[in-house]
């Protein structure tokens, strides 16, 4: 009997075709249990929009409390004016930056996934229930004014918590761009949003430890015995407070410059010129950020230190420096005005203007301004610039991130609406310190209080204006590019699919790998 066999069968097609990642589960499951840097980031973005909408109602009752001090309860007010600051940092503005990098980072350096996936879920859920916490620890009588001890304490730890979380987003996203990269793509070819945010992480990660070690310190001396650290309301915000002060709240602006400069780029398409000066730019400014060492709570001589008016007073140059990169590449192409443009570049004016603001501050012993409102005119400047560049980063990349294009028209006057409402709010503040009395320096002249109260309407109502340009149903097909960009994010589809590129993704060989090879260089890869 003869034992035949049948002869091997022939490979599948799809033997030799790139592998394929397991398809994520769908629905609510999907959302919940999600290792996808995209979902993360979306729900980074919807988070921080949420809480920065709760920042912007408290601070608009602090406004109306300035112009009327019945508005609130003496006990709310000052719960109310500490959620604003702290909460305008820390749950909405350094949550939606890091949002948006883990949408486009990993894209941007050709990534199939972002480093550490499961790390950067777990940082989302974790600043998610330490907001929480903190909105609950306030709505119960605690926050660094708060009545109730037990509650304070839950503040301290939710704090605590929200900053461990954005810290390890923070790694994951540093840890994407500088060990993630696809063939090619040294540093000195990432895209300027990609370096910007892995300068901003790699501060991130240099100081806000240092708030967790305060948080550490105070919960401890709270609870078991107050000797530490003078007790008392004032006390307890001023020893959390520089996070959003000069110098430390540059660190969250350092992305507007990258954002800006992405959206230029794209919008002239042409090669940028004078990128590794950019890139100094950028890294400067960061450095600039490091605001630990300042806290004047604990150390009040830090304030008078050279050190300290030297960096406000460097603060301008780098944005100064931005802004010539930009404008000289506007002036070389022919730049369409997109969304992305406008709000770049209206990001960079308001920054500059933060900057300035800032470095009167070398100034503050001749012209009396510590203690003022000037410093919290130069605060809102600043993030209000953040936010501008916010609203250009999301328009400018809404097929990527929202898979849809949005409104250019909302997107082109929204950032206009914003940058007038910062000047009209910060602009009387900064009268009221140089010119008011002694109580009016703090508190802000009376009829400035108004138009401050004017300003921070508009700020919202430009807020309004730049979501509703985000809303709206999903077309049957969403544009790749719609911009004729030049970098890696735009050479997959809208929204991108689960592992980001459907096929390997060549070597890189210049920092604009999409612009058209010259035309006796036909055969180089991308």
């Amino acid at each position: 009997m003869t034992a035949t066999q049948a002869p091997p069968a022939a490979p599948a097609p799809e033997a030799t075709a790139t592998p394929r990642t397991t398809a994520p589960a769908t629905g609510l499951a999907g959302i919940l249990g999600s290792a996808d840097h995209k979902v993360i980031g979306r729900l980074y973005l919807g988070a921080a929009i949420a809480f920065g909408a709760g920042t912007a109602v408290t601070g608009l009752l602090g406004g109306l409390q300035r112009v009327d001090s019945s508005i609130l309860d003496g006990d709310v007010a000052p719960q109310v004016l500490t959620f604003h600051v702290t909460s305008a940092v820390l749950l909405a503005v350094a949550p939606a930056l890091l949002g948006l990098a883990m949408v486009l980072v990993p894209l941007q350096v050709g990534a199939r996934a972002i480093a550490f996936p499961r790390a950067a879920a777990a940082s989302f859920w974790g600043y998610l229930v330490g907001a929480g916490l903190t909105v609950a620890a306030y709505a119960i009588n605690g926050g660094p004014g708060g009545g109730r001890s037990d509650a304070v304490d839950l503040w301290t730890a939710a704090w605590a918590l929200v900053t461990v979380s954005l810290l390890l987003g923070a790694v994951c996203v540093a840890t994407t761009a500088l060990a993630v990269r696809t063939r090619g793509l040294g540093l000195d070819r990432a895209p300027m949003f990609t370096w910007s945010m892995l300068c901003s992480s790699v501060v991130w990660l240099l100081t806000l430890p240092v708030l967790v070690a305060v948080l550490i310190v105070m919960f401890i001396d709270h609870r078991f015995a107050e000797i530490l650290f003078e007790p008392g309301p004032v006390a307890t915000f001023a020893r959390v407070s520089w996070v959003g002060q000069q110098p430390q709240v540059y660190v969250f602006a350092v992305p507007v410059l990258g954002i800006a400069l992405d959206a230029v780029a794209t919008a002239t398409g042409a090669r940028m010129a004078n990128r590794a000066a950019a890139r100094v730019a950028i890294g400067a400014f960061a450095v600039l950020g490091v605001g630990c060492f300042a806290l004047t709570a604990i150390s009040p001589e830090a304030a008078d230190q050279p050190v300290t008016k030297g960096m406000a007073l460097l603060a301008p140059l780098p944005v100064l420096a931005v802004l010539g990169v930009a404008a000289t590449a506007l002036r070389a192409g022919r730049p369409k005005p997109t969304s992305g443009l406008v709000g770049g570049v209206v990001a960079l004016l308001v920054l500059l203007l933060a900057t300035l603001v800032g470095a009167a501050t070398a100034f503050e012993g001749a012209l009396e301004l510590a203690g003022t409102q000037w410093g919290t005119a130069q605060s809102q400047l600043t993030l209000v610039a953040v936010v501008i560049a916010g609203v250009a980063g999301l328009y400018h990349w809404s097929t990527k991130v929202f898979g849809r294009v949005a409104s250019e028209g909302a997107g082109r006057t929204a950032p206009l609406v914003l940058a007038l409402g910062a000047v009209v709010l910060a602009v009387p503040q900064c009268i009221s310190a140089l010119a008011g009395d002694a109580e009016e320096k703090v508190a802000g002249i009376e009829g400035l209080n108004v138009v401050a109260l004017v300003g921070a309407v508009i700020v919202v109502l430009g807020g309004l204006l730049a979501l509703s340009g985000l809303v709206g149903r999903r077309p049957a097909d969403v544009p790749a590019d719609p911009w004729g960009g030049q970098t890696l994010e735009w050479a997959t589809a809208s929204p991108p699919p689960f592992g980001n590129f459907d096929a390997e993704v060549p070597e890189v060989t210049s920092a604009e790998p999409l612009l058209a090879a010259p035309a006796d260089d036909e055969e180089a890869s991308v």
